[in-house]
Parts: C-alpha cells; sequence; structure tokens
C-alpha cells in the first residue's frame, strides 16, 4: 500500500459541523460497516472511513494475531503508522485541517483506534473505543491531557474481560485522559444506550 496518496479503500462523506469521525471497523467488515454508527453519533460530522489492510481468513482486519488470539505488536504499530500516513493525505485532500477528529471503533477497530491514540496522540482529539481491550501488554506512556476517551465494553464480552479493561482505563486515565467507562451487561455488541449517551456527550 502507497502512503503516498488515497489509494486505500474508504470512503468519505463530508458534514457541516468542525468534527471528523474516522470510523474503524471490526474484524470481517469494511469501510461501509460504520457509516449509520457515525450518523447515529453526530449527523453533522464528515465521515472518513478507511479498511483495514490486513487479511485473516480473507476478513479484512487492521492488524495481525497470533493463532492463540494474543496481538502481535509490531502488526499493531505498522498498522499505526499506516493509518497515520492515511489520515494525513487525507486531511490534505479533503481539507480537513483544524477540525476535530474523533476515532470511532468496534472490536478491532476500536483496539486500533486507540493504539492510534497511544502511539501518535497528536492525531486524534478523542476516541469512543465499542467492544475494545488493551492493545499492548506494556505500552510506554504517552501525553493525552486534554483527550477524551469512552470506553464502551460489555461486561460478558470474552474478548475485553473487565479486568483487564479497568487496567486499561486505569491506564489511559494515568496518561492524562479523561475517560468515561460505560459498561452494558451483555456480551460483544455495541449498546444502543451507549450510542445515544455519547452522541449526547459529543452534541455538548
Amino acid at each position: 500500500m502507497s502512503n503516498s496518496n488515497l489509494t486505500r479503500p474508504h470512503v468519505f462523506q463530508p458534514g457541516t459541523n468542525n468534527r471528523v469521525l474516522l470510523l474503524l471497523h471490526g474484524t470481517g467488515a469494511d469501510e461501509y460497516d460504520l457509516l449509520g454508527l457515525g450518523r447515529a453519533l453526530d449527523p453533522n460530522a464528515s465521515l472518513l472511513s478507511p479498511r483495514g489492510m490486513h487479511l485473516e481468513a480473507g476478513m479484512n482486519r487492521f492488524f495481525e494475531r497470533y493463532p492463540d488470539g494474543t496481538f502481535n505488536e509490531a502488526s499493531i504499530d505498522a498498522a499505526v503508522a499506516e493509518l497515520a500516513a492515511f489520515i494525513a493525505v487525507a486531511t490534505d485532500h479533503y481539507e480537513l485541517a483544524g477540525k476535530e477528529l474523533v476515532a470511532v471503533g468496534f472490536s478491532n477497530g476500536a483496539n486500533t483506534a486507540a493504539a492510534l491514540m497511544v502511539k501518535r496522540p497528536e492525531v486524534l482529539d478523542a476516541a469512543v473505543l465499542f467492544g475494545s481491550t488493551k492493545p499492548y501488554q506494556s505500552p510506554a506512556p504517552a501525553d493525552l491531557t486534554g483527550k477524551q476517551i469512552w470506553f464502551a465494553n460489555g461486561d460478558q464480552d470474552s474478548y475485553a474481560p473487565v479486568n483487564i479493561s479497568e487496567d486499561w482505563v486505569a491506564t489511559l486515565a494515568s496518561f492524562g485522559a479523561s475517560v468515561s467507562w460505560l459498561r452494558h451487561p451483555g456480551g460483544h455488541q455495541i449498546s444502543s444506550a451507549h450510542v445515544s449517551e455519547i452522541a449526547n456527550s459529543l452534541s455538548e
């Protein structure tokens, strides 16, 4: 993939306010999957939705995981670098400079958004993470002062155990982020109540 142009499959929908939602899909989905979620969170935002470029058994993902399900952190780093380069080119091409950039991800996309936040905090203003877990075992400290992160998970989500979520939320807060941990009683899914709550926060 070339980082110098917009050949990466993606969707861009211009909005009318000063916010851009970077939509990062889950495993097996594509750049169209979260457009409805983006509109539900902010009907007036611009939407920028790139496809994950790693294939796992024919399914789109943003980074590689090992057969036991653990994450290949070198692959995460590569995905973050590629995504940051894509965002830079898209920002120039779609004239998004100066707008608030909020990453919105589900599952693999949310883990990628979280990794982008801690590795390249200058790229994002905020992140909305649905069904996510800790992407790095021992993330290097980052300055997340002024960053807002919504962390929305199900308490029965086997991909994101509550104890790991608790540790990750504490870590992000220790980096200076303002973290809102939203919990629902279900599993690996997006709660409509959480979507409404976050949408209300974004509209304030």
